[in-house]
């Protein structure tokens, strides 16, 4: 995919991806890229001072828009028919980049290109 296609698709709100290896076939992997923007029209309603920690998560989206969440879910949980909770998760990190160069460079560590990533019905992702 071409990166601004790829852009353009994540500022329109569509999450992509690549499968992710694991050590058992127990396990499902995934590293799912999304980006997403501060609620710029909540923030303007807070006083200075107001519910801190969610303002500076806003802070974080606002200077690395761009989360890439890498995940291992169990395979059972994965066929099965029942929603997945945390503890279905053997591994559930989330990271945060400024710009897709970043981004690049954090999943070619796992093998991939951002030219290779995949819709998510490809991929088969949660």
């Amino acid at each position: 995919m071409r990166r601004s296609d790829l852009e353009r698709f994540l500022d329109i709100g569509y999450e992509l991806g690549f499968v992710k290896q694991t050590d058992t076939p127990d396990y499902l992997g995934w590293i799912l890229l999304q980006k997403r923007k501060p609620h710029e029209r909540y923030l303007s309603l807070l006083n200075p001072g107001e519910e801190p920690e969610f303002v500076a998560q806003q802070e974080l989206l606002r200077s690395r828009p761009y989360q890439v969440r890498v995940i291992e879910l169990s395979r059972d949980v994965f066929e099965s028919d029942r929603y997945e909770t945390m503890d279905d998760f053997r591994l559930n990190e989330v990271f945060y980049f400024a710009n897709l160069d970043e981004v690049e460079e954090f999943v070619q560590k796992y093998g991939h290109t951002l030219e290779n990533i995949k819709w998510l019905t490809e991929i088969n992702a949660p």
